[in-house]
Order: C-alpha cells, then sequence, then structure tokens
C-alpha cells in the first residue's frame, strides 16, 4: 500500500468522506455533549480534522492535525489490515481519561483516505450521564420484529382499530385512510405490505394500488 502523503486524492474519496458527516451529527445527539466526533481526513495530515463534533472536549477545531494514534493505526492497517480498535486514552493537556475508539474509511479499493475517532470523556458526572442517556429528546415506539409479516400487522391492527372506530370518517373513506397512514409511515416500501394489507382489509391488491396511486397523485399535486 502505497503512503497516505504520497495518495492522490480524487473527488470520489472525498465525496466518501462528506457521507459520514450526518451519521456523526447523529453520533454526538445520541451520545450527547460528553462524546467527542472527529472526522479526519488524510489527504492534508496537517490539517485533518474536517468536521468535529463537541470539539470543547479536546478544544480542537475544524483545521487541527492529525494524531499519533491516527498515524499508528494507518501504520498497524498496512501490517494487519484491521480497520478499527477501542481503547482507553488520556489527553496530553490535562491528563483527562477517556474511552476512544478510531475506525478508518477506506475507499473501493481499500486505501484508507479518513478516519473517524470517538472519545467519551470518563470524567462526566453520573448525574449527567444519566441525564443525557434518559432525558427524552423525541420519543417514539419502534418495532423490532423478527419476521415482516408481524411488522406489517403490528402497524396495521391500529391503524385500522382507530380508524373504523372514527366515527368522524365516512364509512366509504376508511379503508383509503388507512392505506393513507400506512403510507405515510413508508410501510409500503415493503413488497409484501399490499398482499397483507389486502387480504386483511378483504380487497383486491389492484384497489390498494388504486388507492395509493390517488395518493400520491395528490401529494403532488400539493408540493
Amino acid at each position: 500500500m502505497e503512503s497516505v502523503s504520497s495518495y492522490a486524492f480524487t473527488e470520489e474519496d472525498r465525496v466518501i468522506l462528506r457521507s459520514q458527516i450526518p451519521f456523526l451529527d447523529c453520533l454526538g445527539a445520541m451520545f450527547g455533549d460528553s462524546c467527542e466526533i472527529v472526522l479526519h481526513s488524510f489527504e492534508t495530515l496537517h490539517a485533518s480534522v474536517i468536521h468535529i463534533v463537541n470539539g470543547h472536549i479536546t478544544d480542537r477545531k475544524i483545521g487541527a492535525p492529525v494524531t499519533n494514534i491516527a498515524l499508528e493505526k494507518l501504520s498497524e492497517f498496512k501490517k494487519t489490515n484491521e480497520n478499527w480498535a477501542v481503547y482507553f486514552s488520556n489527553s496530553n493537556k490535562d491528563n483527562k481519561p477517556f474511552k476512544s475508539s478510531s475506525t478508518l474509511i477506506t475507499n473501493n479499493d481499500n486505501v484508507p483516505i479518513g478516519m473517524i475517532c470517538m472519545n467519551y470523556s470518563l470524567d462526566v458526572s453520573l448525574h449527567s450521564l444519566v441525564k443525557n442517556f434518559y432525558e427524552p429528546i423525541d420519543r417514539k415506539q419502534e418495532n423490532f420484529s423478527q419476521d415482516v409479516n408481524n411488522l406489517v400487522l403490528s402497524h396495521l391492527e391500529p391503524i385500522r382499530n382507530q380508524v373504523y372506530t372514527n366515527n368522524e370518517i365516512p364509512s366509504k373513506n376508511k379503508v383509503q385512510e388507512i392505506i393513507r397512514q400506512l403510507n405515510d409511515i413508508g410501510l409500503f416500501e415493503l413488497p409484501i405490505t399490499n398482499k397483507i394489507v389486502s387480504h386483511e382489509l378483504g380487497i383486491s391488491s389492484a384497489t390498494v394500488y388504486k388507492h395509493l396511486r390517488t395518493l400520491n397523485k395528490s401529494a403532488k399535486e400539493t408540493v
């Protein structure tokens, strides 16, 4: 493998790196402000940080250089092809303890082009830790079904019950309303949904498709 410093980055490499940013922002929201998440690009090692979440933890900003750990991981990758590690570390400035991880990002040719590093501060108070993980941001109920049929039915049944007991929805519109709500949560992305819904509602697959076409046409007209 050629040296990173001599590798000529392509626009595709840069796109791969930039595509990680939404995921890192999501991780930052997940783990809270005691977890620093850094995206390095190996295109310019002396200014490798191209995105950082909670940089206050190590006082780094975009444009900060690569770390010794990143260089060690690169060297190890050449020998073992291992592209991630979890370890304990300390800040060289104030000796703060961290639980850290480093994951290399490779392109389609398996060339390392960057790295995602996470540093979770271990000197955070128990109160702050509990508050971060248990204070609700947005509550949702998620179905972790092992079977796609059960997944569809677990959404269909409560929606059907809610629609059929709602006297404000005319009888002639109830089937369409059920399909609309299922469509709004993206359930018809599963090909089997049409078959299950048509069977459970006692209608044909063609009728389901007809309602979906009507709903999609209406959605386009309101955009």
